[in-house]
């Protein structure tokens, strides 16, 4: 049987290549616009130069070696950054870009099987062109790639629930939701089975049937593992970040700024104006179900997934209005539905020519928040004032220049310039200024480092700075009167005191400091400031001189030297 509205409608290849240019010109006003790399997004980005860098794969950590979320993200634009070996703004967002767009194709597929073409095509239509697909986009959060995952997982159960058969495919997708961003992923998916009971309460039962134990192995080798290996690289801190911090802090943490409402409200306005037709067609579903059986199923999979999932989150104490994108594609599908009943009497040429009017409209607002009324926010001036100053140093001195950072500097400053230095305090940043060689310190509070440093030090010189508005930012100081580089620099990260002397700075990473000559000889000293051993490579790269490979002990130095 053909489903209403299905005679005429875009074709398969016509619907993807529509959707697939809609999904290009939105990554494109994402990308151009000025981004936001302060509200925790750059946390990925350290993940991913942990990866690159430190070689910690198995279980990335950000910049202050906290695990907060399972590694999927991570991998993907490690994957992306990898042929580059840098993390940009464009492998950083394009998981979550590509993620979005097979959302929006999957709906495509998941429709046309089930609602019909058109219902299909307009649900994905829908997503793509409203402020959850947008925003999704251009964001370094786990949530875009979380509802790809947990659709995958739905769709997956829809089918093993009307085969029989087929679990294994539930529990693979339930294993990469579940490695995105934790069990919560299967468990929203899940909650479309609540329509087994609503059948068998109408009196057309269709119960779950197979067998779970071959894909809930497969599940459990898959997250489980990746825990207990996780666990033997980091540790006790793993549980106390992903289990306690994560899972349970959300659970039960005190958030009276929130009510249950708000997801109701975030709902209606950042998927408007299709969610008034999802609206309509919740009602529509319980009112006047479908007379097809399989049709009224996946009808009311839609609805339990997608309402049960609203529940969760307005009881939630946790609930920022992203976290609502895993269930947002079951309301495109219902509201494709009540899309495709308004334009049954459209051809197919009409519904081309209406989504292209539609999509140049969205595309003309989109561009407006994104180019010109978001960039007032805080986060995103600080952004531009981060890359600004970027800007200024890549262009004097170069990526690797020896700068050391405090610890309120915004880690964005390094995600710009590619590095992972652990920060020092500011203490041992005056420290460092006291000596006689140049050292240059990013910092945000200047006046707490001069007070640090004392009447009686030499001066300190502001090399570089930016201001947010006509407030100071941030700010590049020295005991050497201008931003370049001398034969002798000092810098830290750490516990290691790196002193370079006729040589150039490339790379360090956790345990390696690599280095690369100067127009001439040089050396390199480093020194553990710490109480504890450092492992540790010192060497150069590319050059024949000696090198260091071993732990260097509490407060012992080691020099190389390369003729």
């Amino acid at each position: 049987m053909t489903p209403a509205g299905d005679a005429e409608r875009p074709g398969p290849f016509l619907a993807s290549a529509i959707l697939t240019g809609i999904a290009l010109a939105l990554f494109a006003v994402r990308l151009s616009a000025p981004g936001n790399l302060l509200d925790d997004e750059y946390r990925v980005g350290a993940r991913v130069l942990d990866a690159l860098q430190n070689h910690h794969w198995l279980c990335p950590v950000d910049s202050i070696g906290n695990v907060d979320k399972p590694p999927m993200l991570t991998w993907l634009a490690a994957a992306a950054s990898l042929p580059s070996g840098r993390v940009t703004a464009f492998t950083l967002y394009l998981p979550t870009a590509l993620a979005t767009l097979a959302v929006a194709l999957l709906l495509v597929v998941a429709g046309r099987r089930e609602l019909g073409g058109r219902a299909g095509f307009l649900a994905a239509f829908g997503y793509l062109l409203s402020d959850v697909g947008a925003r999704q986009m251009a964001t370094a959060r786990f949530d875009g790639l979380f509802a790809l995952t947990v659709m995958l997982t739905a769709i997956a159960a829809f089918d093993a629930w009307m085969r029989g058969d087929g679990w294994l495919w539930f529990w693979l997708a339930a294993a990469a939701a579940t490695l995105t961003k934790g069990p919560l992923g299967p468990f929203l998916a899940a909650l479309g089975f609540i329509a087994v009971v609503w059948e068998r309460r109408s009196g057309t039962p269709w119960p779950l049937r197979g067998s779970q134990a071959p894909g809930l192995v497969v599940y459990l080798l898959l997250s489980v593992g990746w825990f207990a290996l996780a666990y033997r690289q980091v540790g006790p801190h793993l549980v106390d970040n992903l289990v306690y911090g994560e899972f349970i802090g959300h659970v039960v943490e005190d958030s009276p700024g929130r009510r249950f409402l708000n997801p109701i409200v975030d709902f209606l306005t950042n998927f408007a104006p299709w969610s008034i037709l999802t609206v309509v067609g919740l009602a529509r579903i319980c009112r006047t179900p479908a007379t097809d059986h399989r049709t009224r199923r996946f009808e009311r999979f839609l609805f339990c997934w997608f309402v049960g999932g609203l529940l969760v989150f307005c009881v939630s104490p946790h609930n920022p209005s992203r976290l609502m994108y895993p269930v947002i594609p079951a309301a495109a599908l219902i509201a494709g539905r009540e899309l495709d009943r308004l334009t049954r009497r459209w051809s197919g040429t009409a519904i081309v020519r209406g989504a292209g009017a539609a999509a140049l409209i969205a595309l003309a607002v989109f561009t407006l928040q994104y180019q010109r009324l978001e960039p007032k926010k805080p986060a995103i001036r600080q952004t531009a004032a981060i890359q600004s100053l970027v800007r200024t140093v890549r262009a004097r001195v170069g990526d690797a220049f020896p700068l050391t950072y405090v610890p309120d500097t915004p880690y964005a400053v390094q995600l710009a310039f590619n590095t992972l230095r652990e920060t020092v305090s500011y203490a041992e940043a005056a420290a460092l200024l006291r000596g006689e060689t140049p050292v240059f310190v990013v910092v945000p509070n200047a006046p707490r480092l001069r007070r640090l440093l004392g009447a009686d030090a030499g001066p300190l010189y502001e090399v570089a700075s930016v201001r947010d508005g006509n407030a100071p930012f941030l700010s590049i100081v020295s005991n050497h009167p201008t931003l370049e580089w001398v034969d002798s620099l000092t810098m830290q990260t750490g516990p290691l005191v790196v002193q370079l002397d006729g040589v150039r700075l490339l790379r360090t990473t956790a345990t390696e400091v690599v280095l690369s000559r100067g127009t001439r000889g040089g050396a390199a000293t480093v020194l553990n400031a710490s109480a504890r051993p450092q492992r540790l490579r010192l060497l150069f790269d590319g050059a024949t001189g000696g090198h260091r490979d071993g732990t260097l002990a509490a407060g012992e130095s080691w020099r190389v030297e390369v003729p």
